[in-house]
């Protein structure tokens, strides 16, 4: 297992895969790079590949400090300065799109080729715009109450946003299967680190750092998103290297990467080649 220690001396484990042009992967919030790893291995045959758990997720460290949005492109920043990453084709799934969109926000496109975001709106707010989460629906006295969820029973809190916001219909979920999708859309970190960056990405405004991408961007919408088309008309209308939206992705929801992992890979690879 290989690890690199961050500047504030917390370990992130990550994995360097091959050789070619370089794939970099970021799982989302209560995620790891397990849980995407049927994605993460379409690509292994043609890419040199490299993923991580973000802080406080998988097999890296939890941390009890630094666990906000900008420390996460910090992060990265100094992954790829380690492994001295060149022309990076970089995909995010949600926070993982977060932590791209915070990097470029710090340290601008040199290093990155292409940027592939699976959807993430830039605000997750919808108090000045309806970009935000919950297809522009979910209110602030929504997120606090995520908020005192996550601190009572994180399992429940994270079972509560998917079906609210993911995927309302698993509410008719049969009791006997509950603790089945819980697994599959389960916690892949601690209370303190899921609550901590749920409210850092609740605070974090990235929606200048959409003038900074210089680089071709695919937005992947799957059919029952948690962001609108507001989210992704904003990212388009400000992006300066050009804007695809791919949204053919039938029956799926936010965690689209692990839904359905080929199709999204093999529309992540018509990016690339292009």
């Amino acid at each position: 297992m290989a690890y690199l220690q961050m500047s504030d001396e917390v370990k992130l484990y990550y994995e360097d895969w091959g050789q070619g042009e370089v794939v970099l992967i970021i799982h989302g919030l209560n995620s790891t790079s397990l849980k995407i790893r049927d994605f993460i291995n379409e690509f292994k045959d043609d890419y040199r590949v490299v993923f991580y758990d973000q802080r406080g997720h998988g097999a890296s460290d939890h941390a009890n400090t630094h666990l906000n949005v900008k420390r996460l492109g910090q992060d990265l920043h100094e992954l790829i300065e380690a492994l001295d990453l060149k022309d990076i084709n970089i995909i995010g799934h949600s926070m993982g799109a977060a932590a791209i969109y915070n990097y470029i926000s710090q340290y601008g496109c040199g290093r990155i080729k292409r940027v592939v975001a699976a959807d993430m709106s830039p605000y997750m707010r919808n108090t000045v715009w309806k970009g935000g989460i919950g297809q522009g629906k979910w209110t602030d006295e929504d997120f606090l109450e995520d908020l005192d969820r996550y601190f009572e029973d994180p399992g429940v809190a994270n079972w509560t946003i998917v079906t609210d916001l993911m995927l309302p219909a698993m509410k008719n979920t049969p009791a006997e299967m509950v603790p089945t999708m819980q697994t599959l859309y389960g916690l892949g970190c601690d209370t303190l680190t899921a609550a901590s960056f749920w409210y850092s990405l609740f605070r974090t405004d990235q929606r200048p750092a959409m003038d900074k991408i210089t680089v071709p961007f695919l937005y992947l919408m799957p059919e029952y998103p948690l962001y609108s088309t507001v989210t992704t008309d904003y990212i388009s209308e400000h992006v300066k290297g050009g804007f695809e939206l791919e949204r053919n992705f039938p029956g799926t929801s936010h965690m689209i990467l692990l839904e359905v992992p080929k199709a999204a890979a093999d529309r992540v690879k018509v990016f690339l080649n292009k």
